[in-house]
């Protein structure tokens, strides 16, 4: 018999978890056998990061799986680059650097969780600490309403993490459609002692995005999971 292999395991857990409605023990889980995946396990090497260093775009993606309930890709930052804060609107997320290093801010919005967001409309969200994370970090976890918004600053790279949502970007939102990713640029800020992770109250305001930000595609090699998943 075949052994599965982890990013195999880690697919099917993702499955499992928000196939239905998440729950804590599943989710906890998820999060401990993320925390373990390597670029190993996804066949991340050095030629890949060398190449992604070389071309234009800030960013790569390599697209691993997509079904109604749960998308996995592997995102990978050039040297010096930032993914620009965006939100998650009503969804799940894990995030394991899996190379490099980057730098994680996040943050929570103050409205509700099925709040829609209009162009000209300003935010409060809290500001959570910065993180510093690289191969040896366990996973971080975003929910609908805590640490939504983030932005992804390489350090070192390029860096590489996987990405795990839940719903897709592309599942209707609230019956409204597809989520849309909206960006943010903060406005104003003020000191905030609401807990020893939060420090910082801001304002965001909706920007367009970033023009000089974009991402090329580039093919998955690692162990393939469509036939795995679907059993």
């Amino acid at each position: 018999m075949i052994m599965a292999s982890a990013i195999e395991v880690l697919a099917k857990q993702a499955m499992k978890t928000f196939g239905d409605r998440a729950c804590q023990k599943s989710l906890d889980k998820l999060w401990s056998l993320m925390s373990k995946i390597t670029a190993e396990d996804v066949k991340l090497d050095k030629n890949i990061l060398d190449y992604v260093g070389r071309q234009s775009a800030p960013m790569c993606v390599m697209d691993i799986f997509e079904n109604k309930d749960i998308t996995i890709a592997i995102f990978v930052l050039k040297h010096g680059v930032t993914l620009p804060m965006h939100d998650h609107p009503g969804m799940h997320g894990l995030l394991k650097v899996i190379s490099g290093i980057v730098e994680l801010n996040s943050y929570s919005m103050r409205t509700k969780n099925d709040h829609v967001i209009k162009s000209n409309e300003e935010i409060t969200a809290v500001k959570h600490r910065s993180i510093s994370l690289n191969s040896n970090s366990s996973a971080c976890i975003l929910t609908p309403s805590e640490k939504n918004l983030h932005e992804i600053k390489c350090i070192q790279g390029p860096a590489a993490f996987l990405d795990i949502l839940s719903p897709p970007y592309d599942v209707d939102e609230f019956g409204k459609g597809p989520r849309p990713c909206t960006f943010f640029k903060i406005v104003k800020s003020k000191l905030c002692t609401e807990s020893a992770d939060v420090f910082e109250e801001v304002q965001l305001s909706v920007i367009e995005s970033p023009r000089d930000f974009y991402s090329s595609t580039l093919k998955y090699i690692g162990p393939p999971l469509k036939d795995y998943c679907n059993k």
